[in-house]
């Protein structure tokens, strides 16, 4: 309960900022709405030529394209700007004031800082879910709904364990903001089914950064195409993934010199 208000007092400030620059903020919400709808609007022409594509109907790409924007707003409403300002804090040696205070330094860094206009795109992206759920109809089981909100979930914890691990790399290297450059290059991939890729990228999306299984093994559950084990090792690498970046954060705050040092 500690750390739930502090994260409602984290969200208040932040909106509070947001709300002294109204006409920016709307303007962000109509931007990602445009980006939202004409991203639905291309998928809508793609199957108006076809039936499937790579084995992938319409409504399951409309459920790929509503994770794709779930998964892309949650990290860039709570992750992507608290770890930038963690990056910039350990650059300038005022990560010290965060470690002092009597909170896990790791939900600090987390968790800190918000970018309030993107629960807009997550918004969107439950819609545009829901609307491929939907046609989905009688195809959808309750069993694939299960599996599909702990592919979900996994995925985010996918997802919040690699921008971790890439902001920990600060504590050695300081400047490590194109490594996130990078990771959003992978993200802005993930709109599109993996398995459509040549063997090196999908490789390399499914392992070293995991952004295709996290957006695509979720769609693939209420498809139809995603076997047990292949949930159940998701679920495994999730738990592994989430044990070492923990460790690693460890290792990197022992690394951490300081302002005063």
């Amino acid at each position: 309960m500690r750390y739930l208000r502090l994260l409602a007092l984290f969200v208040r400030t932040e909106l509070q900022f947001e709300l002294a620059y109204r006409v920016n903020f709307l303007a962000e919400l109509l931007s990602l709405v445009i980006i939202v709808v004409t991203s639905v609007a291309a998928v809508l022409i793609l199957f108006a030529y076809t039936q499937t594509m790579n084995g992938w109907s319409f409504p399951a790409m409309l459920v790929l394209l509503g994770v794709f924007y779930i998964v892309q707003g949650v990290g860039e409403l709570a992750f992507t700007p608290s770890f930038q300002q963690f990056m910039e804090q350990v650059r300038l040696g005022t990560l010290d004031f965060v470690l002092l205070k009597p909170a896990s330094s790791q939900f600090l860094v987390s968790l800190r800082y918000f970018k309030l206009s993107n629960v807009a795109q997550v918004a969107l992206g439950v819609i545009v879910t829901a609307l491929g759920l939907a046609r989905l109809g009688d195809e959808l089981t309750l069993i694939a709904l299960g599996e599909f909100a702990v592919a979900l979930f996994c995925g985010l914890v996918l997802v919040y364990v690699l921008l971790l691990s890439l902001s920990t790399l600060a504590f050695w290297f300081v400047r490590v903001e194109n490594l996130l450059a990078v990771y959003e290059a992978f993200l802005d991939a993930g709109r599109f089914p993996v398995d459509i890729y040549p063997g090196w990228l999908r490789l390399t999306m499914s392992t070293v950064i995991p952004i295709g299984i996290a957006i695509t093994v979720p769609a693939q559950a209420v498809a139809g195409r995603l076997e047990a084990l292949g949930l159940g090792l998701m679920v495994v690498v999730t738990i592994a993934a989430w044990a070492f970046a923990r460790w690693f954060w460890r290792v990197g705050l022992r690394s951490y010199t300081g302002a005063s040092a």
